[in-house]
């Protein structure tokens, strides 16, 4: 921070009245310092005639709650009106004189937080060198009863060494989005200040890199080459070169000890934040790009239809064809044995999951949000399912056919017909190829959370592999603030280590996930301090595949 003056970015939004522009919102962006960086935003749009308008920004949002807590000094400007904050609709609603012709709001928006880490990168993050905020929970959005608005953006007072940078374009000082929908609007990155971009082509189209910070794991040069190859590669599976802009943004933010990553994808974007560390590795990008980008189409162009029931498919799906992506086309030198390495990770996180045998219903917001586990089944289990059926179809069409045509046919769908994915809608797509005797096989696996017969279906498939592994177990559970031991499993490697329920942590090192981090407590019991060391680690009856020469052949051949 600045001791005396920090930089304080305005984000000024006006709504010009109908009759002077084409345009239903036109955002105006400008700087100005003062003490405390924030955002000052003013939005003016046309009065709803009834005497009441709404305007929306979400309270809850994207794992995230209390976002309203980062307003402040919310008023209404040149007119009369009362404002109404309704935290639970993430509305506020204004009462106005019925014959006004147009109401301007203006508010500040601040970081609610004081150190940056992996659980606030969802939220505003102001800085008096840079801003990284989302649509969401940047803008209050009037509430406009039609599919698709034009929205205006100018930016204003910025100096030329200084970087606009967002999801609809990048270094452009005036922007119109012409018949965009809220939802794709209210699904874009916004980052300013000191950033840097690397940008390239595609076939004509436009990508780029937008990032920050001194990087210490890897040189911005490599990851922009394995954006171009990773977006080179998905373009060419679905046979779509047709976004002319696209861009992926990475925020760095301290962690001492291990890595950690995450990314979210978005409209024309994903935007990703990453541990600046020596932990960290370019081989995690290589997954996190591939994850991220394959959600242009899984889960965006091809949508669910009820967010977290399809899950299995949108986040399921996405993680089984980042592994198939990258190992098809040998990104990153990662080919065959990275795809067998990748699918056993995933059979070993799935069978070490507290919930891995939980029935689909169970992957709701509350869950998939607030418990690590729930949150990771529909990733874990997902791509399972759609390596078991890409093996299925492969093996009846004698190799003519796999998973790939039912995804570029359910794409298709979704573009010509508006399509969204339903059970119903992927049951009748997939039967073409495996019949109707697959909808038991779907309800048991998918619908019920039976665990896939994988040493069954591997020896079905000629797929040599071992019976038995080692998986994650850490063997105790926390209470809900992680501060005490609720119990201990009776014969885990933590009982045999010594720890027991009750005990109070001061202490923890956890390598969620890794048997060969071991796991590192300080607890207290009775008032008296020791320190417990185990490796997480537990043996069971879990096939693994076997990286041998005849398995690369039939995975990649």
């Amino acid at each position: 921070m600045c001791k005396k003056l920090s930089l304080i970015f305005c984000a000024a939004l006006f709504v010009q009245c109908a009759k002077h522009t084409p345009e239903d919102i036109v955002y105006k962006v400008s700087k100005f310092q003062a003490d405390v960086p924030r955002l000052k935003i003013q939005v003016r749009f046309q009065a709803n005639p009834s005497g009441t308008s709404i305007v929306e920004y979400p309270d809850k949002a994207w794992g995230e709650e209390k976002l309203h807590n980062c307003i402040d000094n919310l008023r209404v400007l040149d007119s009369k009106g009362e404002i109404e904050q309704k935290r639970d609709s993430g509305w506020f609603v204004i009462r106005h004189p019925k014959n006004l012709d147009s109401i301007t709001l203006e508010y500040t928006l601040e970081q609610d937080f004081e150190t940056i880490s992996s659980r606030e990168t969802y939220r505003p993050i102001i800085r008096p060198e840079y801003f990284h905020v989302f649509s969401h929970n940047l803008f209050m959005v009037p509430k406009i009863d039609r599919d698709t608005l034009d929205i205006a953006i100018t930016w204003k007072g910025f100096s030329d060494n200084e970087v606009i940078h967002n999801s609809f374009g990048s270094r452009e000082r005036s922007q119109l989005l012409e018949d965009i929908t809220i939802e794709e609007f209210g699904e874009a990155i916004f980052v300013g200040g000191d950033f840097r971009v690397y940008e390239d082509k595609i076939r004509g189209n436009k990508i780029s890199l937008a990032t920050r910070g001194e990087w210490i794991p890897f040189h911005e040069d490599s990851v922009m080459h394995v954006l171009r190859q990773t977006l080179q590669y998905q373009r060419d599976f679905w046979n779509d070169h047709s976004q002319e802009y696209f861009t992926v943004t990475m925020q760095p933010f301290p962690q001492e000890n291990g890595s950690s990553f995450q990314g979210t994808g978005l409209t024309n974007s994903f935007a990703t934040s990453i541990s600046n560390n020596k932990f960290t590795a370019l081989e995690q990008l290589v997954y996190l790009f591939n994850h991220e980008l394959m959600h242009n189409w899984i889960g965006h162009t091809i949508q669910n239809d009820n967010e977290e029931e399809q899950y299995w498919f949108s986040e399921g799906f996405t993680e089984y064809y980042a592994f198939k992506n990258i190992a098809k086309n040998n990104i990153n030198r990662q080919g065959a044995t990275y795809f067998i390495t990748s699918i056993n990770e995933t059979i070993k996180n799935l069978f070490s999951s507290s919930v891995y045998d939980s029935p689909n219903a169970e992957i709701n917001y509350d869950n998939f949000w607030s418990n690590r586990d729930f949150r990771k089944l529909p990733y874990y289990r997902g791509a399972l399912f759609a390596f078991i059926v890409d093996l299925k179809i492969q093996q009846k069409s004698n190799g003519n056919q796999s998973l790939d045509d039912v995804m570029r046919q359910i794409l298709k769908d979704s573009q010509e017909k508006d399509q969204k994915l339903t059970h119903g809608y992927f049951l009748r797509v997939v039967e073409q190829y495996l019949g109707k005797d697959f909808k038991g096989f779907f309800k048991a696996h998918v619908v019920q959370g039976k665990p896939l017969p994988l040493a069954d279906i591997f020896t079905e498939m000629g797929l040599a592999h071992e019976k038995e592994t080692e998986l994650f177990d850490m063997g105790f559970e926390l209470s809900e603030d992680r501060k005490t031991v609720v119990s201990v499993t009776e014969g885990s490697n933590a009982e045999k280590a010594g720890l027991r329920a009750g005990d109070e942590l001061f202490s923890r090192s956890i390598y969620y996930g890794n048997l060969t981090k071991p796991i590192e407590m300080g607890v207290r019991r009775k008032g008296n301090k020791r320190m417990i060391s185990f490796y997480p680690v537990k043996k069971a009856q879990v096939p693994m595949l076997i990286d041998s020469p005849e398995n690369r052949k039939l995975l990649m051949p």
